[in-house]
């Protein structure tokens, strides 16, 4: 039997999922709320008959080895260990299982454990290194234990010589970065006088260091880090997070730096993370979603910064996920921050009310990018404008999206729903993208949502609905969706639920083909409106001048 046949048949899925998610037992099975995406109903089933997993919504399902591996965000090698010591399996006796591969990552792990330990003599062998932590980067001797700063020392052979004598090949020290060689052959230690940062991964092994240097008179890289190995993807990475998964504050903290991490530490927040020299990804982002969907940003506000960040909302939004950002205001960093404060226990709960307030990032964005509109001239506008765009298409949720088209409105002084047709046409007709394609075009908007239906109809702007309406309306796979919108005693959530159902669908669809399901659907919206207004005209309370109104409009529908 392998390794994965033996697991599975020694653990229960249910057992494990329970400790990740607070399931609930249904009939045969057991339900809760999905942990891979953000939902009120819950969709997510566990059947310990069949052992697997099932998302209904996002679609994500397979056995507990795919549930760790998804969890956790660790790869399936990481998985099968974690699991193996929860069933209490001892991997080196299943020898079909991948040997090779599996003992050069052990291997790696190892050497990188023992280096670990080589660089924590070194730092109290070296008393500039020790005073640069201390005197220059204000830590404590209980932070640098926490956090393992330790340091690699001039000579770049004294590690070489550590991991020889214990018994490590070249050929693998190689390939876990710690040395390098020469054409000429020899080795030498990557890492040479720097304070060393251990980077961690989930499961709390070491994968990877991060080295700074600390003499100001050295002109080498401020930084350098170990490359992408068989065990260190800095994709998937984020420095600390082994540590703040276990934080029992409901937001998460994403810093520029390694230090603004630890130096959040002192400010008595153990919830922050920090990306590994990297952009962040949507590994990054599923990540933290496993602690919190409360997301703060806080970096600086150069130019440079916005720009990638900029970026980085795009792929927030596309996994569902709408962050805060922070701004350091009177303060260069959060070094500064923590130097200057006399009270640290009363400050913290100062700042910590600060970052739950924090504005939300893409509105943080639109003031940014809408500064000084008026002021523009009309090709800037037009610019400025489409760079919002790009902001707000990838908004999935109905509420959320026409909330920004609103603000989009009060600054631009434009009326919200023009400003929508802009957004759709520009979706449809945007540079290098063929019309047919629709990929990111919303077909139905806030129409039925934000009491936008009841605004337009008691101020009896008929007119103006119906233009709004035939413009926007270009096809609907299933007619019926108009109708149970409309008339249907549902609550926002439903609404909600069934709008995001629809895009989905219609974004498969190609418009030129749908030209007589888009007649139809003209036609049921007309229907509707005229059995409406002829409800309306009936009504005895109305007065003549509004009848004629309605009379007036209902002639219009039906030419």
């Amino acid at each position: 039997m392998s390794i994965i046949d033996d697991i599975l048949s020694r653990i229960d899925i249910v057992d494990i999922v329970e400790q990740y998610v607070d399931l609930k037992k249904s009939w045969n099975n057991f339900i809760w709320l999905c942990p891979f995406h953000n939902e009120k109903t819950p969709s997510f089933v566990v059947s310990p008959d069949k052992q697997i997993f099932k998302c209904f919504w996002c679609w994500k399902w397979w056995n507990v080895i795919t549930f760790i591996k998804e969890i956790e965000n660790v790869e399936f090698y990481d998985a099968i260990k974690l699991l193996a010591e929860k069933s209490g399996i001892d991997i080196k006796n299943y020898k079909s299982y991948d040997n090779n591969n599996l003992d050069i990552k052990e291997q790696i792990l190892s050497i990188n454990k023992t280096a670990l330990n080589f660089f924590h003599s070194q730092i109290f062998e070296n008393n500039n290194a020790m005073k640069y932590l201390i005197n220059e980067r204000h830590l404590n001797k209980e932070i640098i234990l926490k956090y393992k700063l330790w340091f690699a020392p001039k000579d770049s052979q004294l590690l070489v010589k550590y991991l020889r004598s214990k018994w490590f090949n070249d050929e693998t020290i190689l390939k876990s970065w710690l040395w390098k060689k020469t054409s000429s052959g020899s080795i030498y230690s990557f890492f040479v006088n720097r304070i060393i940062f251990p980077i961690f991964n989930n499961l709390w092994n070491i994968v990877a260091f991060s080295g700074r240097i600390f003499d100001k008179n050295t002109w080498w890289w401020k930084y350098i880090n170990t490359p992408e190995t068989i065990i260190y993807h800095k994709s998937h990475i984020l420095y600390n997070y082994n540590n703040a998964k276990k934080t029992k504050k409901d937001f998460i903290i994403v810093c520029e730096w390694y230090m603004d991490v630890i130096w959040l530490y002192r400010l008595w927040f153990d919830n922050s993370v920090a990306t590994c020299w990297t952009a962040l990804t949507k590994y990054h982002i599923a990540s933290l979603k496993r602690i919190t969907n409360n997301i703060i940003f806080a970096f600086d506000g150069d130019e440079a910064w916005k720009q990638a960040s900029f970026r980085w909302l795009k792929i927030a939004l596309e996994e569902w996920v709408f962050p805060k950002i922070f701004n350091i205001e009177n303060w260069k960093d959060f070094d500064e921050l923590a130097n200057k404060i006399q009270d640290q226990t009363d400050f913290s709960q100062l700042l910590e009310d600060q970052f739950k307030n924090s504005e939300d990032w893409i509105t943080f964005f639109i003031n940014e990018i809408l500064k000084d509109y008026e002021k523009n001239w009309p090709t800037e506008k037009q610019e400025k404008l489409l760079k919002v765009f790009e902001i707000i298409k990838e908004i999935w949720n109905y509420s959320i999206f026409w909330n920004y088209i609103e603000k989009i409105w009060k600054i631009i002084n434009q009326d919200p729903h023009i400003l929508y047709q802009q957004l759709k046409i520009w979706n449809k007709y945007k540079k290098n993208e063929s019309p047919s394609k629709n990929s990111n075009e919303f077909i139905i908007p806030s129409l039925f949502y934000n009491e936008f239906f009841n605004k337009l109809w008691f101020k009896k702007e008929f007119e103006n609905y119906i233009w709004i309406i035939l413009q926007i309306l270009d096809y609907l796979p299933e007619i019926n969706i108009l109708k149970k919108v409309f008339t249907e005693n549902l609550t926002d959530n439903e609404k909600e639920k069934i709008l995001e159902k629809q895009l989905r669908r219609e974004k498969t669809l190609d418009s030129k083909k749908n030209k007589e399901l888009k007649n139809k659907v003209i036609k049921e919206v007309k229907m509707y409106l005229i059995q409406q207004i002829t409800i309306l005209i009936k009504n005895p309370k109305l007065n003549n001048k509004d009848k004629n109104i309605l009379i007036l409009n209902l002639n219009k529908i039906r030419k």
